[in-house]
């Protein structure tokens, strides 16, 4: 018989969405939280679901997981993820991938914001250090694994991670952080509620970081051009109105500046980015309305051998509809629009740009109490212009640019079962895309000897996941089990500077073109403890097998050679223990070996070996007195030097806190 907690769970999700008693609201994670004994998420359907109902891959870390680990970044906290990869660049800037395929710029990611997207939208990748929230506001972070597209948007190629901060209607956060360590490095963040009664709720928060970069020496030549010494700067607004019992209103700002190192051969960047953003929920008679508006901006300044400047802009319309049809059918209806343009020297001058027009569904059937099926399709359609000068190398003209559209149809299917109390399994099959970004459609870019050029006959990237999961709470000792057996088939994969050169006159001239396809095969287990105090711990271990199938015209290198690139086997391990007072944790990950690719200014991509390495991280944190905490952190404690990834290496740091709360 199934256990009482799983019915009341299920009932609780569908009372609040009944269009007569339904009200838009802020959801009380909290609440939820106590009352299904599980992390509580929205973001897959869009009504509230325990982690362990979800029809897709996901993992929750929680502010205390974000605590307990003492590193000041999100990045570096994935990295401790069963299934997921990460590759630093420079010292605050580097890649996620999941389930491998990682890349410069890795463009198969989607993470968003409380829902809303905050890739870098020129490029198409994730500037982990100018992220507009501070860790201290952060509720959870949501790991979706596999392609997404149908349920997330485009771009959830390889999977989704969403940050989902405290609520400033339901949540008081008030908290001041300060941190100071090796590499010079000091940062400093602030968070601060204001509420007014249980209508308006306003949170603010401010942080930034300045270091030094780590050293260069033993750097592969051509990997270390004039460094900048990293820095960060975001100020973020977020509020809550309840402007009527059914009517939510939301408005978000945030403004932030960077340096970082560029991810392809360390040559610096700096950044500039603000957005704003209008959301309006609210319950009507044809059920839950959703009308999201946002504005992003970004200038981006490349200060390698030859400076660039882009000026890249993107507004996003987003209009979904959730009700019931019938007491076990869940519905959701969703239209999008984007609009994303740059203009700049990586253009040639030109201004150029593209329309995206979304559609989609969602339909979530509770068959039985125990057995759910949710369905998602959606379909993206691309429409490219370009306004200016074509530069004469790229053999094109404006009319190849202004008369090119492309489709996209993706969707998702998840059938969740819970066979006992102890015992959920799901059965998925999914299609997702990586749309291309301006970059890989459009750049023009003349260097000396080398001639950068984009393709707007690109075709998108399809990811085709096959996917078994089987989750088991060993209750009598406190344990609980995920396993995933996963297929995927890459079609279409495609990049920039991939072709085999091309002579242009004096130049070398690469063009960014679609280059063949790759099949993956995995594993993931993973055990953890099901209570936290005062002992939690957990292990995971990934195993990854990549076959590529490129064409004999493309040149190996960091956007094509994924078999090599992705590592076969890694393990990953965590263990904490809570005494009084103090909190101790260790977490250490191992992976195999991988082939990655440097560029040189002379011979291009030069294949480098990485070896197998080990890293692992301590942490301590004291209790001084209830709004006061004390924390030390050594990373990579077990070696100085760490190269992940050809170029600059990850050294040991050691970092020192202090968080007060009132």
């Amino acid at each position: 018989m199934m256990n009482r907690t799983l019915l009341a769970a299920t009932a609780a999700a569908a009372a609040l969405l009944v269009h007569h008693s339904a009200q838009a609201q802020s959801v009380n994670y909290g609440d939820l939280e106590e009352l299904f004994g599980e992390p509580v998420t929205t973001s897959a359907t869009g009504k509230p679901q325990r982690v362990s109902e979800v029809p897709i891959n996901m993992e929750i870390l929680t502010q205390d997981d974000i605590r307990r680990s003492g590193v000041d970044t999100i990045p570096d906290l994935l990295q401790f993820v069963t299934g997921l990869n990460f590759r630093r660049s420079s010292f605050n800037d580097g890649e996620v991938g999941i389930r491998g395929y990682d890349q410069p710029w890795n463009p198969r990611l989607l993470v968003l914001v409380n829902d809303r997207p905050i890739y870098e939208d020129f490029y198409g990748d994730v500037v982990w250090s100018a992220m507009p929230v501070q860790l201290d506001e952060i509720r959870q972070i949501e790991i979706v694994k596999g392609p997404n597209s149908a349920l997330f948007g485009f771009n959830a190629a390889s999977g989704v991670i969403n940050i989902v901060t405290y609520d400033p209607l339901q949540d008081n956060v008030n908290a001041i952080t300060g941190r100071i360590g090796t590499q010079s490095l000091k940062e400093g963040s602030a968070v601060a509620t204001f509420k007014d009664g249980r209508t308006l709720g306003v949170r603010l928060s401010v942080g930034g970081m300045s270091a030094h970069e780590f050293s260069t020496s033993g750097t592969p030549p051509g990997n270390a051009q004039g460094l900048l010494q990293p820095r960060t700067g975001t100020v973020n607004l977020d509020s809550r109105w309840q402007a009527a019992p059914g009517i939510l209103v939301t408005l978000e700002g945030n403004i932030g500046t960077m340096r970082r190192n560029f991810p392809a051969d360390a040559t610096p960047e700096d950044d500039r980015t603000n957005t704003i953003r209008g959301r309006v929920q609210a319950s009507t008679s044809l059920g839950e309305i959703d009308f999201d508006v946002y504005h992003t901006s970004w200038h981006i300044h490349y200060e390698g051998s030859q400076a660039q400047v882009a000026d890249n802009a993107a507004t996003d319309v987003r209009l979904s509809d959730l009700f019931l049809a019938g007491k076990d059918h869940t519905v959701r209806l969703n239209f999008e629009y984007k609009n994303n343009e740059a203009e700049g020297q990586f253009f040639n001058g030109s201004t150029v740009g593209y329309n995206v027009y979304s559609v989609g569904g969602m339909w979530n059937w509770q068959i039985t109490p125990a057995i759910a099926l949710t369905n998602a399709i959606r379909e993206d359609y691309l429409t490219l212009y370009e306004n200016g000068q074509v530069l004469p190398a790229t053999g094109l003209t404006s009319h190849d640019f202004n008369h090119r559209s492309l489709a996209a149809f993706s969707f998702n299917t998840g059938l969740v079962s819970h066979l006992s109390d102890a015992d959920v399994l799901r059965l998925m099959v999914s299609r997702g895309y990586q749309l291309p970004s301006l970059d890989d459609l459009a750049q023009q870019i003349v260097q000396p000897g080398v001639v950068l050029v984009g393709s707007p006959s690109l075709s998108p990237t399809s990811v085709l996941n096959y996917e078994v999961d089987y989750d088991h709470s060993f209750r009598n000792i406190g344990t609980i089990l995920r396993t995933a057996l996963f297929k995927q088939q890459n079609a279409n994969l495609f990049g920039y500077d991939v072709s085999a050169p091309i002579t242009y006159g004096p130049n070398i001239l690469y063009q960014s073109q679609n280059f063949g396809s790759s099949r993956e095969l995995g594993v993931e287990v993973s055990l953890r403890s099901e209570k936290k105090i005062p002992f939690r711990w957990k292990v995971g271990y990934s195993y990854a097998t990549i076959k590529d199938s490129v064409y004999p015209t493309i040149a190996a290198g960091a956007y094509t050679a994924f078999s090599g690139g992705t590592p076969k086997h890694s393990v990953d391990a965590s263990v904490g223990y809570t005494l009084d007072r103090w909190e101790f944790d260790v977490l250490g990950r191992w992976q195999s070996s991988i082939t990655d690719y440097r560029y040189d200014t002379v011979l291009g991509y030069v294949p480098s070996a990485i070896k197998d390495y080990v890293t692992i991280n301590l942490h301590a944190g004291y209790r001084v007195t209830a709004h006061l905490t004390l924390g030390a952190t050594a990373e990579q404690v077990n070696q100085a030097k760490i190269w992940n990834r050809p170029g600059v290496p990850d050294e040991r740091r050691v970092i020192v806190s202090a968080t007060a709360h009132f």
